[in-house]
């Protein structure tokens, strides 16, 4: 039997996507989903730079307040979340958007000179 004392949190994120993955899309965009945003408090950047390990395959964003592409807060209040269009990173590395177009798993690690850098190994989609 389960206890009337038992204490219950109300759920409230009716019609949200709860993802922690990043986005690549096919207009050449990055997309930051809210609760990835929030978790990881990036609500305070403005900019984000991209690096790029070319033999890896593997793309670091740097969010920041000083370089780097403009960023677009998108939602309102706790289902805010990000994205930024990088077209001539793509073109730059001759990246085709549409063959990596999908959600990616991160991960975050700090780097000497950069700071928190959150990585992206395209190719390698999440499920």
């Amino acid at each position: 039997m389960i206890s009337e004392s038992i204490i219950f949190e109300k759920f409230s994120g009716y019609g949200s996507k709860i993802s922690r993955k990043i986005s690549i899309t096919k207009s050449f965009s990055f997309g930051i989903p809210p609760d990835f945003y929030k978790e990881n408090g990036l609500e305070q950047f403005n900019n984000v730079a991209i690096f790029y390990n070319k033999e890896e395959g593997v793309i670091g964003l740097h969010f920041n307040n000083e370089e780097g592409y403009k960023i677009n807060k998108n939602g309102q209040g706790e289902r805010k979340g990000a994205s930024f269009v990088a077209r001539s990173f793509f073109n730059a590395y001759g990246l085709d958007s549409t063959k990596y177009k999908g959600r990616y798993n991160v991960e975050k690690i700090q780097k000497d000179g950069i700071g928190d850098l959150y990585l992206v190994k395209i190719g390698q989609k999440s499920e």
